[in-house]
Formats: structure tokens, sequence, C-alpha cells
């Protein structure tokens, strides 16, 4: 069995126990990286080297972050002032959440994002008294969404235009793929105002263990001006310094001076923050990392990428190609990262088009999009895998909303880049 077929086999393997569920997702993703390295597919070193990457240092400290507004009672505030604006209805919540999370994600790194609001929303739907769960996958995919607002959304928008220019074809200007992006955005809220909120798991089935102690103060202790003041202030500079975040000053470099910020000026004690950490998302992160790897250096995503060329055949219709571009990019991020599926996509399916006569403009468009489609599995994205744990939820609680929702993203997509940039 070569590499590629090894991948692929021990991939479906992992997706299966991630339905079933009765192993921790954590465990699955770390057991399926080591076996692939123990067949030789990756290095050892391939296993752990996510672990001394930016996305874990981010995250980890954007968990930190998160735990010192709980801490200060910041979360609280906000979170007061938000349900006195939305009221205490599920829709008005879900609408608040979203709108936010689109607005930002546009702008922010999608992890950043929902960890910055994951510590408001839990607060929010608290107070509120409805599921914490429910509202947790509206805010996950809204990163996800929001990032196709601007070409600097997400990373993979701006891996995708770099590659394209690379082959001499002018791409998108800051704005443009908005064009597409804010209908998306639109019909995202009006889903998950509706049919969205209707296939959300019933009740609440977050981890109420998990966020008492999330979600914990020091008794009698009151609200602190001076440190709730550091503390939105430390957030609100992070934010924004993630705007401007380059090769040299880094997202995850930016939330670290953050962390350090919080725990020097008693906002957050040691121990506190290392127990602000879930070491189970991490894993997560860290085990699919390299089996994204393993998809691309076993030829596994380029098989399935081949096939699919194969079966278009020398002359497709030039919408069927359009719609074979976008759902195989879809399935794939659903299983690689999405930065490791637009480099895996975008080299293969542009030269096609061009020598096709098909606009490559609007096939990276789709690239781009369905990059940022991640809704059928908790692990498709970093932005998926922060909401497990408070949460509580498994494959099922992100597939039924998520396949959906990534009809209609595909369908919305599918009628406006046509439009937009004429194949």
């Amino acid at each position: 069995m070569n590499a590629a077929v090894t991948t692929l086999v021990i991939l479906a393997v992992m997706t299966v126990l991630f339905v079933v569920g009765t192993i921790p997702l954590g465990l699955v993703s770390m057991a399926g990286a080591i076996l692939l390295a123990c067949l030789g597919v990756i290095t050892k070193a391939d296993v752990f080297s996510a672990f001394s990457g930016g996305t874990i240092v981010l995250l980890g400290a954007m968990m930190m972050v998160g735990q010192a507004l709980f801490h200060t009672g910041v979360a609280d505030k906000l979170a007061e002032i938000m349900v006195k604006i939305t009221g205490t209805t599920e829709n008005g919540i879900i609408l608040a959440t979203v709108s936010v999370a689109l607005l930002l994600s546009s702008i922010c790194s999608g992890v950043g994002v929902v960890a910055m609001m994951l510590p408001i929303v839990i607060a929010m739907s608290m107070k509120a008294g409805v599921s914490v769960s429910r509202q947790l996958i509206p805010l996950s995919f809204a990163a996800s969404v929001g990032c196709n607002l601007t070409l600097i959304g997400a990373a993979s928008n701006v891996s995708t235009a770099g590659l394209i220019e690379d082959m001499g074809i002018k791409f998108l200007t800051f704005f443009e793929l908005g064009k597409v992006g804010l209908p998306l955005c639109i019909a995202f809220l009006l889903y998950f105002l509706t049919i969205g909120k209707k296939l959300l798991t019933p009740g609440d089935t977050s981890d109420k263990a998990y966020l008492e102690e999330y979600t914990k103060r020091e008794p009698g202790k009151k609200f602190d001006n001076v440190k709730g003041g550091i503390c939105i202030t430390v957030l609100i500079c992070i934010l924004v310094a993630m705007v401007f975040a380059n090769s040299q000053w880094p997202m995850y470099f930016i939330a670290a001076i953050g962390c350090v910020i919080l725990i020097a000026t008693g906002c957050l004690s040691e121990a506190q923050a290392m127990r602000a950490v879930d070491w189970p998302t991490l894993f997560i992160v860290g085990g699919m990392s390299a089996v994204s790897k393993a998809m691309s250096v076993s030829g596994a995503g380029k098989m399935i990428t081949d096939f699919v060329v194969s079966m278009l055949g020398t002359s497709p219709n030039k919408m069927m190609f359009l719609a074979f571009v976008f759902l195989v990019t879809m399935l794939l991020t659903n299983m690689m990262m999405n930065t490791s599926t637009v480099v895996l996509v975008t080299p293969l399916f542009v030269p096609i088009a061009v020598a096709m006569n098909i606009n490559p403009v609007a096939i990276g468009v789709a690239i781009c999009i369905a990059a940022s489609a991640p809704f059928l599995t908790p692990v498709g994205s970093g932005t998926n895998t922060l909401c497990i744990r408070p949460g509580n939820l498994g494959f099922r609680d992100f597939f039924v909303p998520g396949f959906g929702l990534s009809v209609l993203t595909m369908a919305v997509s599918l009628v406006l880049i046509p439009i937009f940039w004429p194949l």
C-alpha cells in the first residue's frame, strides 16, 4: 500500500471515530498522526512540529486572555450590556454574536475572534438563560464566513492570491472578495435565524463543570475598575495589532505579549493562566496539522484532485468545472488546514482553467470561499475546535447545521461568482 492510500485509509478510520464519538477527539487526532509517522508517511518530528508553531501559541494565549476577561469581571459587564441590547431571546443573542464575529473576522484571525468572543458569548447565554452550546456553533461558523469580506480575512485568501499572482494573473483588490462575501454573510445570518437554528442540537450540551471553572471568579471579589480597564485595553490593543500583523509581528507574538501584560499586572495569576489552556483542543489542532501535512506529502490530496479532473474530461462545461473546484476544495478544507488546501488545489486548478479558457480569477475566488467553509467536522478549523470543550460538542453538532450551510454557501457562490467574474 503506497503512502497516499495509507493516509486516506487512516483518515477514513479517524473520520469514523470522530462520528462515533466514543474516543476523545484529541486522542484520535494524535493517534492518527503518530500512526502515520510510524508507517513513515511523515517524520516523527512532524507529529509535534505544530506544537512549536504559531497556531498553537495563538490558541493558548487567547484562551488565557479569555480567562482574564472572566477573572476581572469584564466578560460579565460586557454580557450585561449586550443582553440589554439584544434581549434574552435566542434570536437576539445569535444576531449579536454572529454580526460581531462576521465583522471582526474580516480583518482578524478567525481563531482569534472566536477566542476573544467565547467568554462573552458564554456569559451572555448564561445571563439570558439560553443554551450555551447552541450559541457556539453560529459563533464558530461566522468567524469562517466573515473572512470572505476582505482579501486579508484569512491566511488562505492571501495564499491563494499570492499563488495566482505568481502565475502572472492579476487577482483581487482588498474589498473585491466582498462582492460574494457580503451576500454570503447576509445569507448566513438569515440561515441561523431560521432553518439553521432548528438544526442546532436541542437543549444545552455544554460541560457545566468546565464552564463553572472557566467562568469562576474569586469568592466575594468585586469588579476592579483598574484591572478591568487594563484587561479591556489589552484586548483592544491585541485586536488592533492583529489587523496590522505581519511576519515581523505575527499574531501569536502579539497575543503572547498581551498575556504577559495581563499576568504582570495581576489581571490573571500564573496558575489561572495555565488552567485556562484547554489541552485537548491543542492536541486536536496539533494532531490534525500533522495529518494535513501527510495529505500533502503523501500525495493523498493530489490523488483526490486528480480523480476529480479525470472525471471532468478534457472539455468540461465551465459551470461544472467551477462547481467541481468549489466542492473538492470545500471537502478538503474539512480534512486539511485551509492554507494547506489552497496550496494544494490552486496550482492544480488555476492552470487547468487557463488551458480551458475559463476565467482563472473566478476559479481563485471559488477556492478562497470554499477553503473558508469548514462546516462539516469539529476538526475542520481551529475556530471549530475552540468550541468543542465548552459546548461539549460532537460531530453531529457541527455536521447537521454545517451541511445545510455548506449547500447554501456553494449555491450562493455559484450564482454570484459568474456574475462578477464571467467564466
